[in-house]
């Protein structure tokens, strides 16, 4: 074999990964739109080393770098694993990162962690650290008969004059302060339907966001049409007494109204709690980081 690596800015070359990923990756099925468009926020900081053996490409490494640094892919064409080539693209990018190497999220990403049975055994050999997995689930909503939960709150749309009090609220738990952008480009775009509040005595305690297709990074690999819950929160001294599910509750009977088939949740660790819903496991993702010398 004559295995040499090339790397390039990503921008100007999207091309590259996006046919790669359509020809090769098939376990994960995503369009080039939504490649693009789950990257966009971090494009200028995202690198392509390509693996080529007598000019033919045999792999791909994605790394985010800058003042943070984030592996988002790596993948070896299947003739040609367990030949080194993963261990080559993954020497030659960490040459490039900073003191902590994540895998999966960083300034953006298509999977948040690193899919179990994917690659993580790799990147833990290489010294990679697992903190928490991280699980997608869906439900199917042609099925779902869930009965209303009667928590004591006012479920609805978020309305306009309500925008600084749902950041407010946002600001004032820790846990939830990650989202205030999120929040405020919905509201910025003034897409006030997408997001269902909670009020109690007209103080928001809860929030949540009606995703559509569009949110949905995997959305090919299911069939029907797949929307879902976003971003959901509630006001800690206001838990366990029903809320998220209420919120839960209205936005899947304003998915199912709008003719989608299944309701999906990213990221959560919830797994229980979103299961006794309904919800099943879609796939699970390992955590984790790199502390580099």
């Amino acid at each position: 074999m004559n295995v040499y690596i090339k790397r390039y800015p990503f921008r100007g070359n999207e091309k590259v990964l996006t046919k790669y990923w359509c020809k090769h990756i098939s376990d994960w099925i995503i369009d080039e739109k939504s490649i693009l468009s789950f990257s966009k926020d971090a494009a200028e900081h995202l690198w392509l080393y390509i693996a080529y053996n007598d000019g033919e490409c045999c792999g791909i490494l994605v790394n985010e770098e800058g003042n943070s640094s984030a592996l988002w892919l790596l993948h070896v064409i299947e003739q040609y694993r367990n030949k080194g080539i993963g261990g080559m693209l993954f020497e030659m990018a960490m040459k490039n990162v900073g003191k902590q190497w994540t895998a999966g999220i960083g300034s953006g990403y298509w999977w948040q962690g690193v899919p179990i049975g994917s690659g993580d055994q790799f990147l833990e050999k290489k010294g990679f650290q697992w903190a928490w997995d991280s699980i997608d689930m869906v439900m199917n909503l042609n099925n779902w008969q869930n009965s209303e939960p009667t928590a004591p709150v006012n479920i609805g749309k978020l309305m306009p004059h309500e925008s600084n009090d749902l950041i407010s609220l946002l600001k004032s738990e820790d846990e939830l302060s990650g989202w205030i952008e999120y929040y405020k480009n919905i509201i910025d775009d003034f897409a006030f339907n997408h997001i269902i509040v909670a009020r109690f005595n007209h103080l928001i305690v809860g929030c949540a966001m009606i995703l559509t297709e569009e949110d949905i990074r995997w959305k090919d690999m299911i069939e029907g049409k797949v929307g879902g819950v976003g971003c959901l929160g509630v006001m800690t001294k206001y838990r366990e007494h029903g809320i998220g599910a209420s919120l839960v509750y209205a936005i899947n009977e304003e998915l199912k109204s709008q003719g989608y088939n299944h309701s999906y949740i990213g990221y959560t660790w919830l797994e229980e709690w979103y299961g006794k819903m309904g919800y099943e496991v879609f796939n699970r993702q390992r955590m984790g980081y790199l502390e580099c010398k």
